[in-house]
């Protein structure tokens, strides 16, 4: 609404209303009048009840009909705010992503001022990012739907020679298609007409069908025949340089294996689960002893890295550890924002000793689950953390990570970090890069320098698993396990029901080669208390 200059109030009003509903564990539009007075002020409660007795709010249909479609489509540009886009759109006329990128491409919006070179570098950069995003999906999102799907035909066709294969099989962290190998002939198929299932077909040819999921994910049905189905699973879900690899070490070129363990063992190889098919860490693992050894959802034993209502998490620490109790982990470390983060609640040293006090009360009432006493240290651009040395003892353990001021180049990056790591009271690296996948590519590190003073400080690197992030990548997994540096897989959790994403932080680890014994969340409890005492004695 900073769009139209008369609404610029309203729209801080929403913006803070916005900001408070996510903290609110309650229904706000069952809350009545007066029970809304305690988060809202009047002018947001009055839209609310506008909202509850006629579906909408007046004032917002009349701007968004004021304003052009290709404007909210702008907004998704990181970095154009309110007030450029009102410049954009009112000034130099640009109302859509492909004028503004073709104005770009111009050399036009460097010269409107408030821009420059610089930003519109950085727009440009931003386009492509939204436009592969387009193309391609988080792994997350498409995973449960890719496995349904391949039930769903083995069920019609009562066939079990139908998988997944490619990169979902490989369990990328994202994606660009649904792949699927089928030993069901052609006429079957057909013989559903513009329909299987779930999926709607788009075109057919000898090879392979073609068309959308009723999530409108695109897909790929690859025909073979029953004899040629495990070389062709084998061929069509390893990476390239994998497949190459393995077939050169085959004295047989036959196409009609059993199964694929078959083709690896006549490679003398152990079976390769697919996710490591990459040409990355699967030459590690000699034997399947090694192999079986890959680190598992069931391996976790605590959760790492989680907010509460104390920073800006939407449920209550009592809430929130009494469900990490029920889901059967052994404990928990509540890691809210410091008090540098102001944008999402971080917490100034006398809101940390309140929680710290409220932990200490439910850590007698819970035994002998343990909450571990932690935080999210910003680290600054100095590289300094933003609590003192003498406020940071008062932590079982501190996990640091960059938040703000991400434009950086790989010196100034790595330099940030590696003055953080190298803080005596740093025990995690949180989110190394600061990426998130789809959205923007994260500032550039040299990660093995990185992983380097994380192995001469022992502080244990995140995976942060929250399915947008995945960050460390799972490529530079290999060499933290060469250096000797654990990995704990972190849900970053804002709500209970984000303990989850633990599952996709092991799916990605799993990719890199990580063991459960390199990884710290799968300590046991007391294993933890001994790291801790170690750390920091």
């Amino acid at each position: 609404m900073i769009l139209h200059e008369d609404k610029e109030q309203l729209s801080k009003y929403f913006t803070g209303a916005a900001y408070r509903i996510t903290r609110i564990n309650e229904d706000v539009m069952l809350m009545s009048k007066q029970e809304l007075q305690k988060y809202f002020t009047k002018v947001v409660i009055s839209k609310i009840e506008e909202l509850k007795k006629t579906g909408t709010i007046e004032i917002l249909d009349e701007l968004i009909q004021l304003t052009p479609p290709g404007i909210f489509e702008m907004m998704r540009i990181k970095g154009l705010g309110g007030k450029k886009l009102e410049i954009l759109w009112k000034k130099a006329g640009i109302d859509s992503m492909n004028a503004l990128l073709d104005a770009c491409q111009k050399n036009e919006v460097a010269e409107i001022s408030g821009f420059g070179i610089k930003t519109q570098k950085n727009i440009i950069s931003a386009i492509e990012q939204i436009h592969q995003s387009e193309t391609s999906f988080h792994f997350a999102t498409v995973a449960e739907e890719a496995d349904k799907i391949v039930e769903s035909l083995k069920r019609v066709f009562k066939s079990d020679k139908i998988s997944l294969c490619g990169a979902i099989r490989r369990k990328l962290n994202t994606v660009s298609n649904i792949e699927i190998l089928s030993a069901v002939p052609l006429s079957k198929y057909k013989s559903m007409k513009s329909e299987i299932g779930t999926l709607i077909v788009q075109s057919f040819s000898k090879e392979e069908i073609k068309g959308q999921s009723i999530h409108e994910h695109p897909f790929t049905i690859y025909l073979t025949s029953p004899e040629n189905f495990y070389s062709d699973l084998f061929q069509k879900t390893g990476n390239k340089n994998h497949v190459d690899k393995v077939m050169s070490l085959l004295k047989s070129k036959k196409s009609s294996w059993k199964s694929e363990t078959e083709i690896y063992e006549a490679a003398h190889l152990p079976f390769i689960v697919p996710e490591l098919r990459e040409d990355v860490a699967e030459w590690n693992f000699k034997n399947k002893h090694l192999a079986d050894s890959l680190i598992t959802d069931q391996d976790i034993k605590g959760v790492v890295h989680n907010h509460t209502t104390y920073s800006d998490g939407i449920d209550t620490l009592e809430n929130f550890v009494t469900a990490c109790i029920k889901k059967g982990f052994e404990y928990v470390v509540i890691a809210d924002h410091s008090k540098n983060a102001f944008y999402a609640g971080g917490m100034k040293e006398e809101k940390v000793l309140k929680q710290h006090a409220e932990i200490d009360k439910l850590n007698k009432k819970i035994k002998p689950f343990k909450i571990f006493k932690s935080i999210e240290c910003d680290i600054l651009i100095s590289g300094e953390l933003d609590f003192s040395n003498n406020f940071l003892k008062y932590f079982d353990l501190v996990i640091v990570s960059i938040h703000q001021l991400l434009k950086m180049d790989e010196k100034k990056a790595t330099d940030r970090l590696i003055k953080a790591i190298e803080n005596p009271f740093t025990a995690i690296l949180g989110h190394m890069t600061g990426r998130q996948h789809l959205i923007r590519p994260g500032y550039p590190v040299n990660f093995k320098k990185v992983i380097d003073a994380c192995a001469a400080n022992n502080v244990i690197i995140e995976i942060n698993a929250n399915p947008y992030r995945l960050d460390m990548d799972w490529s530079h997994i290999p060499y933290a396990l060469k250096k000797g540096v654990m990995i704990s897989v972190n849900p970053d959790a804002h709500s209970i029901g984000e303990i989850d994403n633990i599952h996709w932080g092991v799916v990605s680890a799993r990719k890199g080669g990580l063991t459960k014994e390199m990884t710290w969340n799968a300590l046991s409890l007391n294993e933890i208390k001994k790291w801790i005492r170690k750390k920091y004695s």
